[in-house]
């Protein structure tokens, strides 16, 4: 029995050792949730009550958190139009984020794109997603780019985009949205978000309805 609670206690400190080295603030929550409860459970069966009342609170500090993160929960969201594609705080954004971006997106190049509609997306007044479409002959818009940084990549910000993207996009008359997926988690992120393969645009491209 000694060997098994030891082993616990081993894996316990692996998992809130790896927690800490998540991007993602909902994967750090959930990872350091399931370390904190491993140790607690560890302090309960090896009798060490401060490990297990220090872990115990831990975990229930998590829940809370990760519950605040899922849908419905209040936030406040709200997009802010960028008029200007030499925007010295977009360029800043864009630098900033560089290598990140090209992982997901690796021909974005904001100096190509013609007519570009650009949005930032701040969640609680923290601006941590942009969205950079191309406007199109017809009723479609090109999503040139769709960049949420790591640590809110929840999927709360591309749902409220492509609920609220009419109030600051001035574009008229669309109803679709095509983007093409580059890199594979690009194009598991579009499916999941609603986008469908359409082949007529080509390989790899992804359309919804707006």
């Amino acid at each position: 029995m000694g060997n098994w609670i030891e082993i616990l206690g081993y894996v316990a400190s692996v998992l809130v050792a790896v927690s800490l080295m998540m991007k993602s603030l909902a994967r750090l929550r959930f990872l350091n949730l399931i370390g904190a409860s491993a140790f607690a459970l560890y302090g309960l069966l090896a009798g060490a009550y401060p490990v297990l009342a220090v872990n115990g609170f831990i975990a229930i500090v998590n829940i809370v958190f990760l519950a605040k993160m899922q849908p419905g929960r209040s936030e406040a969201f709200e997009l802010l139009a960028i008029d200007r594609a030499d925007s010295p705080y977009l360029r800043r954004f864009l630098d900033f984020h560089a290598d990140d971006i090209h992982h997901f997106f690796p021909d974005f190049d904001l100096d190509m794109i013609d007519r570009p509609q650009i949005a930032f997306i701040l969640r609680d007044m923290l601006p941590v997603g942009l969205v950079i479409c191309e406007a199109t002959e017809g009723d479609t818009l090109k999503v040139r780019l769709d960049y949420v940084i790591p640590s809110h990549r929840d999927f709360r910000c591309a749902q409220y985009f492509y609920r609220a993207w009419s109030e600051v996009m001035s574009c008229t008359g669309v109803c679709r949205f095509v983007a093409r997926g580059g890199v594979d988690k690009h194009r598991k992120y579009l499916k999941r978000i609603g986008f469908e393969p359409d082949s007529a645009l080509g390989t790899d491209w992804f359309a919804r309805p707006a």
